[in-house]
């Protein structure tokens, strides 16, 4: 799941192990941001930590408050249970339809992971059906939000309720279709999101791109391939962080996130430079923030030491557990 040269050009496309010497306790302020929903608060706490401690510090704060909320240990059991075992896929899976929603550049460089084919393949093999959403691999994310919304009201049709699962550059697509679904009264077939490392507040590394002379490289490198860059700009984290504050999920609907939170000494060769122009912003995942890759109201599974393209040994058994703990999530909740 390495990114291919195009990607590496543009840098775009569970507890945590504690580092030795690191306080693991979440700090108070951190635990208040997030049971209060406020992003903006614990990103800024988390800098904090990453200025006056280090990034390391702050990262573990972050696993640590995650991992202090009843709902994410409780999923964290589901998760490791079935990642231990033989993933079991109840009957009742059988009346969803996992909907992938990929991530930038998903045709042009499929080994970046962001044409989400090994999840597509591990959950066709457990018998889910699955429906891959074929948006622009290169549109901005406001107009890949406004497909999606009408992608997913045609599919309301199917008969069968969706489980959403993006990636990157496809989390604000998919929070903005959702937003869109909700408003208008749409979402009724909706019942989960899995978020994976989604770029819900943009990324440093696009605000990096959009600068001079770097801005002027892009122009140039993109012509060449045939494309514009207009998608860059719409991962920037100005207007990203301004839409997020707006967006609602629709009540009802299930959100997972999904993300990695390595460690510095975690970080591969090639996500390095990513993390380190992030770093300054405070713990990433070597393309976006922490905090600024989740909802925060959702169920939360941090996973330890995985950067942002989750090149894990064990992969398949993790997709496979993670979407076994979805439908018994999923399940207690219907029959509660």
């Amino acid at each position: 799941m390495r990114p291919t040269l195009v990607l590496l050009l543009l840098g775009l496309v569970a507890p945590l192990r504690a580092a030795a010497g690191e306080e693991a306790a979440p700090a108070p302020l951190i635990a208040d941001a997030l049971y209060r929903g406020d992003v903006v608060a614990l990103r800024e706490q988390l800098a904090a930590i990453a200025r006056t401690s280090s990034i390391d510090a702050a990262a573990t704060a972050f696993a640590s408050a995650m991992e202090s909320l009843p709902r994410n240990r409780e999923f964290r059991v589901r998760f490791d249970a079935a990642r231990a075992g033989r993933p079991q896929v109840p009957a009742a899976g059988a009346g969803y339809l996992f909907v992938f929603v990929p991530g930038w550049l998903y045709r042009a460089n499929p080994d970046s992971g962001a044409d989400l084919a090994r999840p597509r393949a591990v959950l066709g093999a457990l018998g889910l059906a699955t429906h891959f959403a074929a948006i622009d691999e290169n549109g901005t994310v406001e107009a890949n939000g406004a497909a999606l919304a009408a992608a997913l009201t045609q599919l309301a049709g199917d008969g069968r309720r969706l489980v959403l699962v993006s990636t990157s550059k496809g989390g604000p697509e998919t929070h903005l279709a959702l937003d869109q679904l909700g408003r208008s009264d749409r979402a009724g077939h909706v019942a989960a999101w899995v978020n994976i490392g989604g770029l819900l507040n943009g990324t440093a590394r696009a605000d990096y791109w959009m600068e001079w002379p770097q801005r002027w490289l892009a122009a140039v490198g993109f012509a060449f391939l045939g494309r514009g860059i207009e998608a860059i700009p719409s991962m920037t984290m100005a207007p990203r962080r301004a839409r997020f504050a707006e967006l609602r999920v629709p009540p009802g609907v299930l959100v997972v996130n999904y993300i990695g939170a390595p460690m510095t000494a975690d970080i591969r060769p090639d996500v390095r430079a990513d993390f380190e122009v992030i770093a300054p912003h405070g713990p990433n995942d070597g393309l976006t923030l922490l905090a600024d890759a989740i909802v925060p109201d959702g169920i939360t599974l941090v996973e330890p030491g995985l950067d942002h393209y989750f090149a894990a040994p064990d992969l398949d058994r993790r997709i496979a557990a993670l979407a076994a703990a979805l439908l018994d999530e999923l399940a207690a909740r219907a029959g509660r």
